[in-house]
């Protein structure tokens, strides 16, 4: 997990987030997309999810690190390539993003599948 710096939180965590999540944190508005657990924390839009095809690394979020870097069958390098084509990729402080969240239970965004919500 990396760290950065907050101008509320100080020091901690953070959510790698699409443009288009970020656009709508810049509208104050709570994020919609999913979240993926692999090697940090990615919250994208629903369309870069399914566009860049997220839905198929899902099963790495259950991996521990250690087995994660010792895959050779091209799973990690076809991620790597997904990750790197997320359109305006940023960083929010996770503190900040979880209280986005808590603002509309209703409205909390659904995970890429049931077993990376323990992450």
């Amino acid at each position: 997990m990396g760290i950065m710096i907050c101008r509320i939180h100080g020091r901690g965590g953070f959510v790698e987030i699409c443009s288009h999540v970020a656009k709508q944190i810049e509208q104050r508005s709570v994020p919609r997309g999913r979240r993926l657990a692999i090697m940090g924390t990615l919250f994208v839009c629903d369309d870069c999810f399914e566009s860049l095809g997220f839905e198929r690394f899902a099963s790495l979020a259950e991996l521990p690190m250690e087995e994660l870097v010792e895959l050779t069958d091209g799973r990690i390098e076809a991620f790597e390539t997904a990750y790197g084509a997320i359109e305006g990729r940023r960083t929010f402080c996770s503190r900040c993003f979880a209280e986005l969240e808590a603002q509309s239970p209703a409205a909390s965004a659904p995970a890429a599948a049931p077993e990376d919500q323990a992450r």
